[in-house]
This record gives structure tokens, C-alpha cells and sequence, in this order.
């Protein structure tokens, strides 16, 4: 007997991806197409009509797939170059001692929420609205370190909590895109959250971790303590830009940086042989270079963009790196060979490319759209929450109908 369907989209730089997820028995499976990115960059929408055409194809490559309807709704993954994400407190009092329900965290957290928006002002409030509450710890009275307060009893309520905010404008033209293409927006997944989701096995647990997700047109990263994240971050590097930069240095035309990339990609020079010759080709002419130019070239690149990470860690909070314990790559760019040698190097701490919670997807590219089904469905896990459920399961039209209020109270309840 089929259960729950998730379909999930990846707006990528070079590729989008749609993922279809059937739940069977305990377990779900994946159908997953994919199709060349059309008018869309580094998450960005920047041709609505070319987008339209990408979508559309990778969409009907998986109603051929599957043998079973797509849903009308979809969850986008969203990169980090539209969002921000920080840490809040917010507390609430009872009269007296009582037992806390669902709707007390709810409470708490829209606290928090608003708390955020009037520290950050008019600005971040016009422009921006909360895709994720995750709470890092409550604390109930005196008692600390809690991670789900229902059923608990007492007259203080706090929550830690780590919220990301995504832009309206981003949000707004994603929900635009899908209803040409007769969907509904059904939620938002921070890429580099969804990604960690993606590699989370059943015995995970992220303590002074940092986990890298670099695709082809951005580099986010998100740092977990104590099995929650603490800090994510974007930044507009890509293994699109390690091919613009070939092309500029080598004077090459993409085709050409594309091969060379392909064929003699490496992410630590040093491993390579300094007396190996290849060739590069020049339209109708070509030239003998050593070998090592190729990885160099990327090696240049990839330490100023680890070191960029480590500084935006260290003016953070200098504890980042002092206890930093592990470092996962995901993405495209993590399967680059030597990619883990050079960044153990830079960070000081074991890197692994880790393997994903669906051992039947081997490549780590898809960790967000493995992990955007594995996200939703810790939703439901009572005994933990990962995310206060309105703020992913709400709806992004406009209904405000008697049916909306009873639903919002029913999913308050359960």
C-alpha cells in the first residue's frame, strides 16, 4: 500500500532536478530526472519563461517515470544567497503551573519570531519572512537542555531556537513559476539544511560539525553543535567558477576548460606528477603543458574559498574552529579527487564525503533532495522536534478561509 508522496524541486545553476518520494511500508523510494537549468542562477530565477521550459521538461521526463500521479504541490529547495539565519531567545510566563501543550511552543516561538523582526528592524521584516524555527533547546523554569517540553510542567517557558528567513521577493517568484505549471508551493527547505537531512543516518548526531555544500554556481555551509545548526552562511562559488577561471587563465574556450576540468581535475597539486605532459587545445592548434597546471589552477581556488569559510568561522566565534570535530562535503564539487586532502589540510579536522541516509542514491550531489523527504518526514516525530510545523506546512496562497483557521487549529493539536 502506497503512503505519502513528496515531490521536490532543485532549481539549480547547471542542472534542475525534480524527485518524486513514495513512502512504501517504512521506507521511501525515489524517482529523481533531471534537465539542463535554463534562466535560472545560483538559485535565482532570471528568465521566468526559460525557467518555465526547464521545469516543465524535468517534470514530464517524471510523470513518464512514475507509476503514479504527481502531487499538485511541491517543496522547493531554496540556496542560502536568499536567506539568513540566526540565533534567538524568547521566554514566556504562565499564571501558575501548568502542563505545555503544542500550542504553548507555538506561542514561544512566535515570540522569538517577532522578537527577531524588531531586533533586525523594518527592513529584514518588509523583505524578508521565516521559513524555519528549529529549536536548539528549551528550558522549562530552571531545568535546561530539554528538547521537547510537551507534557512537561511549569510556569516558565524558553526557547533557543535557530530561524531562517527567506527573501519574499525569492519566495513570491517561486510560487509564480509553479502555478504556470498548474503547482502549488507547498514549502521552502534551506538548501545546506536539507542537505545535512540528506546524509543523517539513524544513529547521526552532529556535534561541532561543519557541513559544506558546494555546487555548481554557490558554497553554503551550516555549522551544527549539539545536533543543531548554529550558523549557516552562503557564498557565490561554484564549480562554475573554477571553469570561468580556467577559461581566463589558460585563455581556453569552455569546451575546452570543460574537458580539461573533467579529465584532469584534481583539488591538491601536490599529489600530482610534476612530470606528466598534456595537451591543451587551441581551435586548430595545441600546446604541451605539465599536467600539475590543471590542479594547481583549482587548488588556487578552493583554498581561497576554505579560507574564506575559516575566517567567516573565526570572527564568528573563535570556539568554531578550536572545537571544530568534523567537516562533510556534499554537492557536486565534494566528488572533485583530492577535494578531502586539501580541505583537511585548510581546516585542521577529519573531512568525510559522506554517504546518503538512501543507500540506494549513491551520489552525494542529491543529498538535499534525499534530505528535503527526510526533513518533512521528522516532522512528525513527536518525541523530537526538528522544526515548529506551521512554518514549513503552511500554505503560500492567500486563503484565510474558516477551513484554513480549522486546519491550522487541527494541525496545532496533533
Amino acid at each position: 500500500m502506497l503512503g505519502q508522496k513528496i515531490l521536490t524541486l532543485d532549481l539549480g545553476t547547471s542542472s534542475v532536478r525534480a524527485s518524486l518520494s513514495v513512502q512504501k511500508g517504512d521506507r521511501f523510494q525515489f524517482i529523481i530526472k533531471s534537465a539542463p537549468s535554463r534562466g535560472i542562477k545560483n538559485g535565482n530565477i532570471t528568465n521566468l519563461a526559460s525557467a518555465k521550459e526547464s521545469l516543465s521538461s524535468v517534470l514530464n521526463s517524471l510523470k513518464i517515470e512514475s507509476s503514479v500521479a504527481l502531487p499538485n504541490e511541491a517543496y522547493v529547495i531554496v540556496p542560502g544567497g536568499c536567506t539568513l539565519g540566526y540565533q534567538v531567545e524568547a521566554s514566556i510566563e504562565f499564571p501558575g503551573i501548568k502542563t505545555i501543550s503544542h500550542n504553548d511552543v507555538n506561542v514561544v516561538k512566535n515570540k522569538a519570531k517577532d522578537e527577531l523582526l524588531r531586533i533586525k528592524g523594518q527592513t529584514v521584516k518588509s523583505y524578508y519572512e521565516v521559513i524555519h524555527v528549529v529549536p536548539q533547546e528549551f528550558i522549562v523554569d530552571s531545568v535546561d537542555g530539554i528538547q521537547n517540553p510537551i507534557g512537561r510542567s511549569g510556569k516558565k517557558l524558553t526557547m533557543k531556537a535557530f530561524i531562517v528567513l527567506a527573501s519574499r521577493s525569492h519566495v513570491k517568484t517561486i510560487s509564480d513559476l509553479l502555478k504556470e505549471l498548474n503547482l502549488k508551493l507547498k514549502g521552502v527547505v534551506l538548501q545546506s539544511f536539507a542537505s545535512s537531512y540528506g546524509i543523517r543516518q539513524p544513529n547521526s548526531y552532529f556535534n561541532n560539525n561543519l557541513l559544506l555544500y558546494i555546487g555548481a554556481g554557490n558554497t553554503e555551509f551550516i555549522y551544527f553543535r549539539e545536533d543543531k545548526p548554529v550558523l549557516s552562511r552562503h557564498l557565490p562559488f561554484g564549480s562554475e567558477d573554477i571553469i570561468d577561471f580556467l577559461i581566463k587563465k589558460l585563455k581556453v574556450s569552455r569546451t575546452e576548460a570543460e574537458r580539461l576540468y573533467k579529465e584532469y581535475g584534481s583539488a591538491y597539486a601536490f599529489n600530482v606528477n610534476k612530470e606528466e605532459i598534456i595537451h591543451i587545445n587551441y581551435g586548430s592548434r595545441t600546446i604541451k603543458v605539465p599536467k600539475i597546471l590543471i590542479p594547481a589552477l583549482i587548488h588556487q581556488k578552493l583554498k581561497e574559498i576554505f579560507k574564506d569559510i575559516k575566517s567567516i568561522l573565526s570572527e564568528e566565534n573563535s570556539d568554531y574552529l578550536e572545537n571544530l570535530s568534523g567537516v562533510y562535503l556534499t554537492g557536486g564539487l565534494s566528488k572533485l579527487k583530492d577535494i578531502t586532502v586539501l580541505a583537511e589540510k585548510i581546516f585542521k579536522a577529519p573531512v568525510t564525503v559522506p554517504s546518503l541516509s538512501n543507500s540506494e542514491i549513491g551520489d552525494v550531489a542529491l543529498s538535499p533532495i534525499v534530505g528535503v523527504t527526510n526533513y518533512i518526514v521528522s516532522l512528525t516525530d513527536r518525541k523530537k522536534l526538528s522544526d515548529i510545523k506551521e512554518d514549513l506546512t503552511k500554505s503560500y496562497e492567500k486563503t484565510g478561509s474558516f477551513f484554513a483557521s480549522l486546519w491550522r487549529f487541527i494541525t496545532d493539536i496533533i
